[in-house]
């Protein structure tokens, strides 16, 4: 094979400079980022990359070892880790000079759906606490250890759906988001989970007067499971709702789902269940939505000063790192996540390794 070495100060460009001179052909053989000469310390940092084109009629090597084996495989991994950010900006290429052992986890990162700008950030902190003085596969297991430290640090859960409190009375938790999220079907799952799963007393209400069949879909929901199921379409109706399922463990309220543009609309349903009534309230979120619309949602929702984050329809969706990021910029503890829409199987009360697993869920490093 014919090999050449070429030096860029950035990965980008020496992979442009590979392709112009061998050709699409070319094999990336090794990349390495050369050490800062103590005689320059503020000299320019260089990337050393090897390519080359297969010679004609050159013979297979032969097999190599398990052991070479297995390094081709780090290397090709850490080629891939490399190529996949490159295309990132600036926090990404600081990454790439300042801390380039950190890429594979970079990568991973990305690869999960969170954003630049977090990944970035965990990395770059994660990185900034490394001894220095421990060997280069230690520093790696030090790091991964850091970043999942990090993350965690990020998330909070708290299961709201418990029996009643001190004061005798029921929890009241009523469900607000954008149009089409699932909150109705959320609904459902969790009045089963709790009428059969922990034995609670529970009653539904719908405040939805906007879409049609609402009342009606949650409803057949509660005739299937046996449970009271009433409309409140007014603070008088909801009042007396209320009070007619004052012998209950857990009332839940279905809300009209609407654009978070619409502010009047969102008014609306904030004057129906303002807090005289002492209800939660709780965001629901679907994964589905691009990251920047779930920050819009939950700005627009913030008015109901909710107590809880529900993130729906994970099972839609390869990458959920955008929970992460949600729950690190607007800072609210989660409470369910739902996966389908079999009732009630399809729902989840997560703690915080398992909110995490589902956050970094492994994605096939070629998607």
């Amino acid at each position: 094979m014919d090999k050449k070495i070429f030096k860029a100060s950035n990965i980008q460009t020496a992979i442009a400079r590979i392709k112009e001179e061998l050709g699409p052909d070319a094999m990336i053989l090794s990349t390495r980022k050369e050490p800062k000469s103590p005689k320059d310390p503020y000299g320019e940092i260089m990337f050393e990359v090897e390519a080359g084109i297969p010679s004609t009629g050159e013979d297979k090597p032969e097999t190599p070892v398990l052991q070479d084996v297995e390094s081709l495989k780090s290397d090709i991994a850490e080629i891939k880790d490399i190529l996949s950010v490159a295309g990132f900006g600036s926090g990404v290429q600081s990454i790439l000079c300042n801390h380039f052992e950190s890429v594979g986890v970079l990568a991973s990162l990305l690869r999960c759906g969170v954003s630049e700008r977090l990944a970035v950030e965990i990395v770059q902190k994660a990185a900034a606490e490394l001894d220095q003085n421990l060997d280069t596969v230690t520093q790696m297991k030090q790091l991964k250890k850091k970043v999942m430290n990090l993350c965690l640090d990020q998330l909070r859960i708290k299961d709201f759906f418990t029996r009643r409190n001190s004061s005798g009375l029921p929890q009241v938790a009523a469900f607000v988001g954008p149009t089409g999220v699932g909150k109705t079907t959320t609904i459902a799952k969790l009045a089963a989970y709790l009428s059969f799963t922990r034995k609670m007393k529970v009653g539904l209400v719908s405040i939805d007067n906007y879409r049609i069949g609402a009342f009606e879909q949650l409803k057949a929901y509660a005739g299937i499971m046996g449970l009271v199921c009433v409309p409140a379409f007014s603070r008088q109706d909801l009042a007396f709702a209320l009070d007619r399922m004052k012998s209950m463990d857990m009332i839940l309220i279905d809300t009209a789902g609407h654009s978070h543009y619409d502010k009047e609309k969102i008014d609306k349903i904030l004057e129906l269940i303002r807090n005289d009534f002492q209800i939660s309230v709780h965001l629901t979120l679907s994964v589905t939505s691009e990251l920047i619309n779930m920050k819009e949602a939950a700005d627009a929702f913030s008015v109901f000063n909710p107590d809880t984050y529900i993130f729906t329809k994970i099972d839609e969706i390869k990458r959920c790192g955008k929970i992460l990021d949600q729950v690190a910029g607007y800072d609210l503890p989660v409470s369910l996540i739902t996966n389908g829409q079999k009732v009630p199987e399809d729902l989840i009360i997560p703690d915080n390794q398992e909110l995490l697993k589902i956050i970094l869920k492994k994605v096939p490093k070629g998607d």
